[in-house]
């Protein structure tokens, strides 16, 4: 049996899954067995991987009807026989190393769960462009790790199912799948469950997992306008994890995340491939801003950068427009953005609560 089972899920990649797949076979822990979950592609994906099972024995292939990446992962649950897990998503990289660095760890110290960092590259118009994000170093109680996880937040080290090594008879023994019927957040919520159920986690300071993101030319179709709803149904999950360990502070973890969240999802507004018009896009700004939970959120942030602070200054005082002003000044100009801070900052600090339209133009014809 193998000790480690790595599931890939598929669905029209084939530009990028050779190199994948390749990423997998040629670790250094070689005692594997590799899943790859055909979700009913339509390009040669289906017939790359079965050129790879001709040549790799311990390559498994299973073809589907399209149902969705949930779908494919939980399939590759029921035909798992390692006893650890590890999930790669199709168009990514994995380290040569990691598997066998993510196993030293979840056994050396008999964790439930080990994690790494990772990297992320965007690749657009022939530019390549790299964040790297490590994750703490941590060896301890699942209660502990809670306790620190604002700072796994921060580095985006637990959101996703990818970069990190799973008990395969945690995931059994507590039927964990990964709740279909979501087309966004359904990874985190997976994490989440899975984590009510570890005794004891452990992460390494490496970024040994790459997400590649490649030109994207559709992002104008998948605008959704209800995400902030989404997020504030993770963090209704969080609250519940953290509260089954009596974790202190967690209020003010969860409300700073929901405020993070929702300017997140103001400042994706002005991605420019979406090209929405003004009035839709404060409109989509009000919605944001003005739910309930957002806005108590809001109103309670006294700390953070002068960039949030003025976000949610602007937004507890129902200065749309002048918000609205503000992102597309910040979309335009990345070179002027120290002396924008600066005026707003005065701004901020004087408490004008009722700016008009015309003072604010003023204050941009400084700028440029």
């Amino acid at each position: 049996m193998p000790e480690i089972t790595v599931a890939i899920p598929i669905y029209n990649e084939e530009k990028n899954l050779e190199a994948c797949i390749n990423s997998v076979i040629n670790q250094s822990f070689t005692d594997i067995q590799v899943l790859l979950v055909d979700d009913g592609s339509t390009d040669s994906s289906a017939e790359l991987c079965r050129a790879f099972a001709k040549r790799e024995p311990r390559i498994e292939v299973y073809h589907l009807e399209n149902r969705g990446v949930s779908k494919a992962r939980n399939y590759a649950i029921t035909k798992a026989e390692g006893s650890y897990i590890c999930f790669v998503d199709a168009d990514d990289l994995i380290d040569k190393n990691m598997l066998e660095e993510l196993y030293s760890c979840i056994k050396s110290h008999n964790a439930d769960l080990s994690i790494c960092g990772h990297q992320r590259v965007q690749m657009n118009n022939g530019k390549t462009r790299i964040v790297t994000h490590k994750c703490p170093e941590f060896n301890g109680p699942i209660k502990e790790f809670l306790t620190e996880i604002e700072a796994f937040l921060f580095a985006e080290s637990v959101q996703g199912p990818c970069g990190k090594l799973y008990r395969m008879s945690l995931i059994k023994d507590n039927m964990i799948q990964f709740p279909h019927e979501l087309d966004f957040g359904e990874d985190t919520v997976f994490v989440y469950h899975y984590l009510s159920f570890c005794k004891r986690v452990v992460s390494i300071n490496k970024c040994l997992y790459c997400y590649m993101k490649r030109d994207n030319t559709t992002l104008s179709t998948l605008l959704r306008e209800d995400k902030y709803q989404r997020y504030l149904y993770l963090y209704d999950l969080l609250e519940e994890l953290l509260s089954s360990f009596q974790i202190p502070q967690r209020s003010n973890i969860i409300e700073r995340w929901i405020c993070l969240s929702a300017v997140d999802c103001v400042r994706e507004l002005y991605d420019h491939r979406y090209r929405l018009v003004p009035g839709r896009r404060r409109g989509i700004i009000r919605n944001i801003l003005l739910d309930d939970q957002v806005a108590r959120c809001l109103s309670r942030q006294r700390a953070g950068t002068l960039h949030f602070r003025l976000i949610c200054f602007f937004a507890h005082n129902r200065m749309f427009y002048i918000l609205d002003l503000y992102f597309i000044v910040l979309s335009f100009t990345k070179s002027r953005v120290g002396l924008l801070y600066a005026l707003l900052g005065k701004i901020y600090n004087s408490q004008l609560t009722k700016p008009t339209k015309d003072s604010f133009t003023t204050w941009m014809a400084h700028i440029f």
